[in-house]
Parts: structure tokens; sequence; C-alpha cells
């Protein structure tokens, strides 16, 4: 019987060819430089899970290619819904900065000294100019406290960034993403050192 399947395989019966393209699958990575020595405040910060905006909750690429026209991508999507992926790099991000003595998830059950909470505008590919293609990330930030000193909202905050990208693949936008994401916790972690 195995005889007569292996026969059936190789005859051309089955065909393992794809007739259509693949899906790919992207995550966003940050690269923050590693610091040393004493966490600037001795204060725990909970990152929240960031919420998004319906039209960039999907996992497919979205890209822009009129003032109020905007196409997704089948084939080319995110490893995981991009809220949560933008999130745990924030996260991992502000640990890497040392600006906190310890930065936790929502889930964990210590209580915070300061929670950061935000919304994921807009992430997409800007395609309205194919002579400057852009990625686009838009978030907005909350920090708010429960200590008695300085209780509610410390921080409100907007960040945008558009990142030129340099060919029309979904690598190099994923790289501009990856830069324009850089620069948003660049600009965050510095607007996080001046709350007293």
């Amino acid at each position: 019987m195995t005889a007569t399947l292996l026969a059936t395989m190789g005859s051309g019966c089955v065909s393992l060819e794809r007739s259509y393209p693949e899906k790919r699958y992207y995550v966003l990575e940050v690269r923050t430089p590693e610091t040393t020595g004493e966490a600037v405040r001795d204060e725990i910060l909970q990152v929240s899970p960031l919420r998004i905006s319906p039209r960039y909750q999907d996992r497919s690429f979205v890209y822009r290619i009129s003032d109020a026209g905007f196409e997704t991508d089948f084939y080319n999507q995110f490893i995981a819904p991009p809220a949560g992926l933008i999130s745990e790099e924030i996260r991992k991000g502000l640990i890497n900065t040392q600006l906190f003595k310890y930065v936790i998830s929502a889930s964990n059950s210590q209580a915070p000294s300061y929670v950061l909470e935000g919304a994921v505008n807009g992430i997409y590919g800007d395609f309205r100019n194919l002579k400057t293609p852009a990625a686009v990330i838009d978030l907005e930030f909350f920090l708010t406290s429960d200590l008695p000193a300085k209780p509610g909202i410390l921080m409100q905050k907007r960040y945008v960034r558009a990142v030129p990208v340099s060919s029309r693949s979904p690598e190099a936008l994923v790289k501009s993403w990856d830069r324009a994401l850089e620069e948003i916790l660049t600009a965050l972690t510095a607007d996080l050192s001046t709350v007293k």
C-alpha cells in the first residue's frame, strides 16, 4: 500500500507547487543602545498595551495611495497585530534606557509609580507620491500617576514620524517603520526624563 501511494505521488497526481503568491510576515524591531549604571529614577513605570485605530488594527500592511484612498496588502503582513508589536518595542526600549528602575507590563502585579498609556493613530506606507514614498507612524501617549504628590495626567504628547522608504519593497518599508519608531522612542524618552 505504501508503494502504491509513493507511485501515485510520483506520477504527478499530487502537485505541491503553489500557483499563488505566498504570504510574507514581518515584525517591528527597534534598536536601542544598551546603557549601564544605575536607573535615573527609583520608580516603576507600567507600559499599558496601546490601543489602535480600527483602520490599522488588522495585520495586513496599509498603503495610502491618495488623500482619501487606502489599500491593504493581503500578502505582506505583520506577524502579530501592530498595536502589540509597537507596545512591546516601546516597553523594551524604555527598559534599555534605564530611565526608571523597573519597566513592567500591565500584567505585572507590582503597583506602578507611573502608567504610560497610548494609542496608535496610524501606521501605513504613504505612496501618494511615488517619487518620495514614506513609512508613517503616528502615536499618542499619556503619562499618569497615582502618587499623592503628583496625581493625574503628567504628560500628553503626539509623535508623528514619516521616514523615507529607499525602495518599493516590503522589507524597505518595514526598515523605515523601525527607524520611525526609534525616533519616536528617543523623543518619548527625552520627554519622560523631564517629567518631575
